[in-house]
Formats: structure tokens, sequence, C-alpha cells
């Protein structure tokens, strides 16, 4: 197993200047940074790219589709844009040399409508995750949806949802991926939740229940790992914190009190869930 950590953790957004969280990962002991991509059109795929080879930290991204760019919406024109931005973010993977594309790739993130989801939001969703995933495929890129808890998004909350979504989308190419943050709220049992997702686990966020140091808090984190390894996962499980000192990801995860650092959880964070290992 593998530990790496969000982007986000250390940063907002992603520039030229923003290159140092490479070294920072290193000094960490980390493996591998998932980098968030907010607009793949002015994302540092160059500078990503130095950096990953300069201090050998490899690199997966995430994203998070938005009310501007959902691929659920009842706007024909947003959810063209939702596609070009899936597509732009595989393009960008491909660039600097990342396997996967993780995060709320199935509709918009912290976008409400006052409702559950509709058949007919289904089907879209399903449509434009084989529409990115054929497009992923073929260029060796695999994607992942992540379930979120009920206060980040109403179309898909459990590892049933995404194992249902991701059937159904048919592709090897599009994954589940899995969050213990949001398990905690919405699963019974996150065990049995990463047994149901099985071989079509493909990414994993190894977050503690308060977004605190892992370890510290109420994630079944045994019985998590044991499950992890019946399934046959072996890949990267990355750490996701939202520390008060970045005001804007403080205010869109409601964040108010400092529960650690982000090195704290980094490190911290690795070394009693490499013990549990």
């Amino acid at each position: 197993m593998r530990f790496g950590a969000h982007s986000q953790m250390l940063v907002h957004d992603l520039d030229d200047d923003a290159m140092w969280i490479f070294e920072r990962a290193r000094d960490w002991g980390l493996d591998a940074l998932e980098l968030h991509v907010a607009d793949p059109e002015t994302f540092p795929a160059d500078a990503v790219r130095r950096a990953s080879a300069e201090y050998g930290i490899g690199v997966v991204l995430g994203t998070a589709l938005n009310a501007h760019n959902s691929t659920v919406s009842d706007d024909a024109e947003v959810r063209a844009t939702g596609r070009r931005h899936l597509r732009g973010c595989v393009d960008v993977a491909v660039r600097v040399g990342a396997s996967k594309v993780c995060g709320g790739l199935h509709s918009a993130n912290g976008h409400f409508v006052g409702r559950g989801r509709t058949d007919d939001e289904w089907k879209r969703s399903v449509s434009a995750l084989r529409e990115a995933g054929e497009y992923a495929g073929e260029r060796g890129v695999t994607l992942t949806v992540e379930p979120v808890s009920r206060y980040s998004g109403y179309f898909l909350n459990t590892a049933a949802d995404a194992v249902a979504l991701v059937d159904e989308v048919g592709l090897p190419s599009v994954g589940v991926q899995l969050d213990t943050f949001h398990m905690n709220i919405e699963e019974s049992d996150m065990a049995e939740a990463i047994r149901l997702a099985g071989p079509r686990l493909k990414h994993f966020h190894a977050v503690e229940n308060n977004r605190g140091i892992p370890g510290t808090g109420q994630v079944p984190w045994a019985d998590c790992f044991a499950a992890l390894s019946e399934v046959g996962y072996d890949d990267l499980c990355v750490f996701e914190f939202f520390p008060v000192d970045l005001p804007v990801m403080a205010r869109r995860t409601h964040t108010w009190r400092q529960l650690a650092t982000s090195e704290q959880v980094a490190v911290e964070g690795r070394r009693r869930l490499s013990a549990l290992l």
C-alpha cells in the first residue's frame, strides 16, 4: 500500500509557483500527490511533470464538477461543458503521466436542488461517464467516481450507488472511489461497503471521521484494511484534510477549527496506518 496527500492540504489551486508541494510531500515520506484540476486549460502540466520526476513523487489527478459544468444538468450547454471538462482532465493526465482522474466526476459537487436524483439525471451521468471513460481508456487512464455524503451532494451517496453507476457504464476504465470520511456518514458498515465495491475499487481516500489525524478517531481502520486486502486493493491511500489557514478551502468544507496540521495528518497518519498494515 502506498500513501499520498491531496494537493488542497497545501494549496487551493495549482500554478507554476506551487511546485514546492512536491518537495514537501517527499519530506513527509509520501509516495504520491493527488492534484486538484480546477481548469484543465490553466493546469501547470509541464511544471507538474518536471517536479514529479525531480522529487520522485507519483501523481494522480482529482477534480469535481460544479453547477456550471454538471453532466446531469437540465441545460444541454452545461452538460456539454462538463463533458469537455472530463476530457480535458484526461488530456492533463496523459501530459503529466497520471494513471487516474478521481473524484466528483458524476455530478455537481456541493450543488443541491431540493430533491433526490432523477432517472433522467442518472441516464445523463451514465452517458457522460461512458463517453469520458472510452476516451480515457484509449489513453491508458482510469476514471474513479466518488460517492459523497448528503452534505456534499445529492446524486451519489453510497458505495452501492457508485457500484450501480459504474456497472451501468460498463467500462474497465471507469471504477469506484471510496472515502472513509463520507462512508462514516452514509454507510452502515464501512468494511462491507469496501467488499461490495470489490474489484471495481480503483482509488481510496483514507480520512478520519472528523478529518483529523487518521487513526485518532472513529473510523474502523483495521476492519477497512482487512476488507481492502480481501478485495485485492493494494494501490494508493490518499489523505484529504483542509486546514483553516487555507481560507477558501476552509469555507468550502465548513472547517472552522484546527484539528491538526497538514503535516501531522500526513506524517502521523501514515505512521499510524502503516502500523495497522
